[in-house]
């Protein structure tokens, strides 16, 4: 080769690795701010995530308070009626039984009859507070709160 195609070869590949090496640190720099741009996506929805974590189960906390809440008030409520039903219907019964066994001896004079009917009276006031008791149950207790806790909701 001649000097001056010598010269014009040594330039050009003189400039070509710095052509080369500005690219490769323009893609470098690209890599880096995409890498930084998807860091702060991810920390950005990891963030959104925890609020909404924590929002959930604040929520979830507040419910199990005001189902305690429900639940206290349901047992008092509970407690006071089997109280006021115990001395109305110790009362009421030994009336109600007096009554009929009179009645019935009245109008038959046959004691048993008179007793018959009394029992009979007896099993359906029972049949009736369980069933009042059964509705009472339901509302005792965090079913709400157990399926929030396990994702139903």
């Amino acid at each position: 080769m001649t000097k001056s195609a010598n010269s014009t070869h040594s330039s050009y590949s003189q400039s070509q690795p710095k052509a080369g090496n500005a690219d490769a640190e323009s893609l470098r720099l690209k890599q880096e701010q995409l890498a930084e741009a998807s860091f702060q996506e991810t920390y950005s929805a990891i963030t959104s995530l925890f609020k909404i974590k924590q929002t959930k189960y604040q929520k979830t906390l507040n419910l199990a308070f005001l189902e305690g809440k429900i639940s206290l008030q349901a047992i008092v409520i509970f407690a006071i009626s089997m109280l006021l039903i115990c001395v109305f219907l110790t009362t009421l019964w030994c009336l109600v039984n007096i009554a009929i066994v009179l009645a019935v001896m009245h109008f038959f004079s046959a004691l048993w009859l008179g007793l018959l009917t009394a029992a009979g009276m007896n099993v359906l006031l029972i049949a009736l507070f369980v069933m009042l008791l059964k509705m009472v149950k339901r509302q005792v207790g965090f079913s709400r709160t157990k399926r929030v806790l396990a994702g139903d909701l």
